[in-house]
């Protein structure tokens, strides 16, 4: 193993580690102080453990910890088969991580403040957080774990918006935790308030289905192309074209990519080519055959 996949391992399992850290404590600062549910699996753990609870009067307390990792072990195989083998060890990871963090043993911290007073501002702020950690971890092609394997699946073979995909099941969470277990329909109502804010974070930042258009016109098109076609794994359409002032014949290399992806094909573009000419257009989708990658 070179020193370029070691340095690239590295980073990718510190994303990891740290979405997994920020989420959890997203979870454990923010959303349980304040009485609220939080998101996919890990808030399906929070009401089987309050009905728990609730049968026994109290005496049978489960911690979160051990529902987040037992309901994910699923989702771990379905991720193994459906997407890839590294982007499922990478949510293993997390979930081992989220696991550890939500058995308890880090105590809940309220900045001073009273959660169940200010159920808003901990609703408004945990969706922040873990809607940050949910978009970075997919970002760099891993995830959280839960609904995230479920979701990064559909959006490869469907191309369907992230945050979308999991909204529906989320507000369920809402609903049946806050209105019907615990009885409080506000404690509903702020914890759409966070799904919504989660929601829009991660669909934000995880803009790997948001397409772009690039045409590049440069003398050492050829040579572009096959890096593109090489590094990227999308195809290239060549086009000839003539500039009206000098009337010399141009190469215009047209590509669908990614928005993720966009940088990484201006830095091909630069380092062939200094004097390039890209033009980068919003896509409003593809139809037809579209390569949706898989995460290696």
């Amino acid at each position: 193993m070179n020193k370029k996949v070691v340095m690239e391992e590295s980073f990718h399992v510190s994303i990891v580690l740290v979405s997994a850290i920020v989420y959890s404590l997203g979870v454990m600062w923010f959303i349980t102080p304040a009485g609220l549910y939080s998101s996919g699996v890990t808030g399906l753990g929070q009401i089987i453990a309050d009905i728990i609870s609730l049968c026994t009067g109290g005496k049978v307390v489960i911690p979160l910890g051990v529902f987040t990792f037992v309901l994910n072990v699923p989702l771990f195989i379905y991720g193994w088969k459906k997407v890839s083998i590294r982007f499922a060890i990478y949510s293993l990871l997390s979930v081992i991580v989220q696991s550890i963090i939500m058995m308890g043993w880090i105590p809940e911290y309220t900045f001073g403040i009273n959660a169940k007073e200010n159920q808003l501002l901990f609703a408004l702020i945990g969706g922040l957080v873990t809607g940050l950690a949910n978009g970075i971890a997919l970002r760099f092609g891993t995830s959280t774990g839960g609904l995230d394997i479920i979701a990064q699946a559909l959006s490869i073979e469907k191309g369907i918006s992230i945050g979308m995909m999991t909204m529906s099941f989320n507000c369920l969470i809402a609903l049946i935790g806050g209105g019907v277990i615990a009885g409080a329909w506000e404690i509903s109502m702020y914890t759409l308030i966070r799904i919504i804010i989660t929601s829009i974070v991660v669909d934000k930042i995880h803009t790997a289905y948001n397409f772009i258009r690039l045409d590049i016109i440069s003398d050492h098109v050829d040579e572009i192309s096959v890096r593109i076609m090489e590094e990227l794994k999308h195809g290239v359409t060549l086009l000839t074209v003539e500039g009206a002032y000098t009337h010399k014949q141009k190469k215009d290399a047209f590509v669908i990519l990614t928005k993720y992806e966009l940088s990484r094909a201006k830095k091909i573009c630069m380092e062939v080519d200094p004097n390039v000419f890209v033009i980068i257009a919003p896509a409003k989708g593809t139809i037809g055959r579209y390569i949706r990658k898989t995460i290696m």
